[in-house]
C-alpha cells in the first residue's frame, strides 16, 4: 500500500525510559496525529503515547525474528499477515491526519526496516538519557540488573546513531534542565516543519522517574562512554 499522498510521517526514536513518551506528547501538541494511544499507564501517569496495535505488531515482528524488546535481534523477516496489519494501521492513522501523523514505540528501533517498507520516506526525531538513569529505571520497572539495562541502552542507542548517520535527524537530551529541554524540543520540531498555536504544556518534571545517578555505578566502559559522547554531540 503506498503512503498517502500529501501526508508526512514522524517516527519518534529512542531507548525505553529515555523520554520518548514526553517527546511524543509534545509532538502530539504540535499536531502530529497518533491515533488512539495510551494516555495513562502504571509507569507513566500521562501515558506512554503508544498505539496498542503498533505495540502488539512490533512484538509479533520481533517474535517472528526470534527476539523481543529485551532480546534485540536484526529484523529481516515478516509475513503477509504482519504486512496486512501494518498497512491497516498506516491507513487508519494517516487518514485522520491533516498533514502529519506518526508513532512511537521504542521497539521500532529494532523493527524499523519493516515499517520503512510500508511507509517509505519518513522524518525522525530521537531522544536519549544518561545510560545509568535508564538502567536504574529499567531495573525498577522490569527487575533487570544494571548491567542488563546498560547493555540494552548500548544496543538501542548504537542503532539510533547508525540511523542518524543516514538521515541526519535531530536528537534531544531528556536530562536537560526543563526550560532548556522545552526550548530545544520546540526548535527542533519547528525545523522539521511542525507548528503549534500555543506553547506545549505536556512536559511535567514528574515524568522523570530517575534523576540521580548511583555513584557506585557511574564508571562507564569505553564503548558506552563513546556512544554517550556521540549522542551529546548530536544535540548541538
Amino acid at each position: 500500500m503506498p503512503h498517502p499522498v500529501g501526508k508526512k510521517c514522524l517516527c519518534i526514536l529512542g531507548m525505553h525510559r529515555s523520554g520518548t513518551s514526553c517527546l511524543t506528547g509534545i509532538a502530539q501538541q504540535y499536531g502530529v496525529e497518533l491515533g488512539e494511544v495510551f494516555t495513562e499507564n502504571p509507569h507513566n501517569r500521562r501515558g506512554n503515547r503508544e498505539h496498542a496495535d503498533i505495540q502488539a505488531l512490533n512484538n509479533d515482528v520481533l517474535t517472528c525474528n526470534g527476539g523481543n524488546w529485551d532480546r534485540p535481534v536484526e529484523v529481516r523477516h515478516w509475513n503477509e499477515e504482519l504486512v496486512d496489519r501494518r498497512d491497516r494501521i498506516i491507513e487508519e492513522i494517516s487518514q485522520r491526519a491533516d498533514i502529519w501523523w506518526g508513532f512511537k514505540d521504542p521497539r521500532v528501533m529494532l523493527t524499523l526496516p519493516f515499517w520503512q517498507e510500508g511507509i517509505g520516506p519518513m522524518e525522525f526525531i530521537g531522544t536519549f538519557r544518561h545510560p545509568f538513569l535508564v538502567a536504574q529505571s529499567i531495573a525498577k520497572r522490569d527487575r533487570k540488573s544494571i548491567e542488563e539495562g546498560i547493555a540494552l541502552w548500548l544496543t538501542y542507542n548504537r542503532l539510533m546513531l547508525k540511523l542518524r548517520q543516514q538521515h541526519h535527524f535531530p536528537v534531544v537530551d531528556f536530562d536537560m534542565a526543563e526550560s532548556d529541554y522545552l526550548k530545544d524540543v520546540q526548535q527542533k520540531l519547528e525545523r522539521l516543519g511542525l507548528t503549534s498555536e500555543a506553547p506545549p504544556d505536556f512536559f511535567d518534571s514528574s515524568l522523570r522517574h530517575q534523576t540521580e545517578i548511583n555513584a557506585d555505578n557511574c564508571i562507564m566502559i569505553d564503548e558506552v562512554s563513546m556512544v554517550f559522547q556521540e549522542l551529546n554531540s548530536a544535540v548541538a
